[in-house]
C-alpha cells in the first residue's frame, strides 16, 4: 500500500494508530481530571474524608 508515495505495511498503519488512539485517551484522561478537580469538595466529602482519617488514627 502506498501513502504519500511511500510503501507502508498494515502493521504500520495499525501501530501508528493504536499509538494515536493512546495518546488521545491519556490526553482526554488528563483533561478530565484537571476539570474535575477546579471545583472544590463539597461538606459531605470534607466530613466523610474526616471521619476517614479519625478511624484510621483510632486502629493503630
Amino acid at each position: 500500500m502506498r501513502i504519500f508515495g511511500k510503501h507502508v505495511f498494515p502493521s504500520q498503519i495499525i501501530l501508528f494508530a493504536s499509538g494515536l488512539l493512546f495518546f488521545a485517551s491519556t490526553t482526554y484522561d488528563v483533561h478530565r481530571s484537571i476539570k474535575n478537580n477546579q471545583t472544590p469538595p463539597s461538606q459531605e466529602q470534607l466530613k466523610a474524608l474526616q471521619d476517614y482519617i479519625e478511624s484510621a488514627r483510632r486502629s493503630r
